[in-house]
């Protein structure tokens, strides 16, 4: 941008460094893996998984999904007993947690409580109230993919973060969108870019966090979206490549965990 004390080469060179492991803590340290295995089954294999976003709003400590991350739980849990987790540790009352679930923005809230948060290892992100990003200004997107997932004889999982830094596509009254550009990828950075058509199942209520500044161009971060719906290249082999997220606005959940 004309005037902006920071050049388009300096940035690049920032996110190339430790800027880049600065923004990957942030996200990092705000969502966590969520999935469930079959208690039945003998291998105690993983059913499904998702990403939950921690949450701090000025009443709440909140968990926030894909409410179709919810609904699968619950379609399983149906066919036979299962045990959700948030990484290793077990969450056996996930559904008296619900706070609110919204299947038309695919919104799903829960109630945390600051032990388990600490278990995990978490910090909620605190910025409140929640704000949409600009058109063509600066995102940061996360969550847990099952192809990054790896689980150990001793049922022990560890999974891995995916994370994506860019500018925001569209923003309507309901939506963000984030396409990724890859004529526009950073050669280096500490971000880097998935593999083209890479299998993003599990991102599923992961947060995107948008970057605001000031006239004096201070910078913030806040809390934006929640990623509901991405490519599905395994399921839909005739896909065009088209590497596109969908995110829910957050602000459409209140203090409270309700959906508005």
């Amino acid at each position: 941008m004309e005037g902006h004390p920071i050049s388009l080469d300096k940035a690049k060179e920032l996110l190339a460094g430790d800027l880049g492991d600065v923004y990957q803590g942030i996200l990092r340290s705000c969502c966590a893996p969520i999935y469930w295995f079959d208690l039945d089954s003998k291998d105690f294999a993983i059913t499904h998984s998702g990403t939950l976003t921690i949450v701090q709003t000025p009443k709440k400590l909140l968990g926030v999904t894909a409410a179709h991350v919810l609904r699968q739980y619950e379609i399983d849990l149906k066919n036979g007993p299962c045990r959700v987790q948030l990484m290793n540790e077990v969450v056996d009352d996930l559904l008296e947690r619900v706070i609110d679930v919204s299947d038309k923005l695919d919104v799903a809230t829960f109630a945390l409580d600051e032990d388990l948060v600490k278990r995990l290892g978490k910090t909620p992100l605190g910025v409140w109230p929640p704000m949409p990003p600009q058109e063509g200004k600066g995102i940061m997107i996360a969550g847990y993919p099952a192809v990054e997932r790896v689980e150990s004889k001793d049922f022990t999982v560890n999974f891995g973060l995916f994370t994506a830094v860019g500018v925001a596509r569209t923003v309507t009254d309901m939506q963000i969108t984030w396409l990724m550009e890859r004529d526009f990828l950073l050669a280096k950075t500490n971000i880097p870019a998935p593999p083209p058509e890479y299998e993003l199942g599990g991102v599923s209520g992961g947060p995107l966090i948008s970057w605001f500044e000031s006239k004096n161009f201070v910078s913030h971060h806040c809390f934006s979206g929640i990623v509901i719906e991405h490519p599905d290249y395994k399921n839909n082999k005739d896909m065009p490549p088209i590497e596109r997220l969908i995110a829910i606005r957050a602000d459409s959940i209140s203090e409270s965990g309700k959906i508005i």
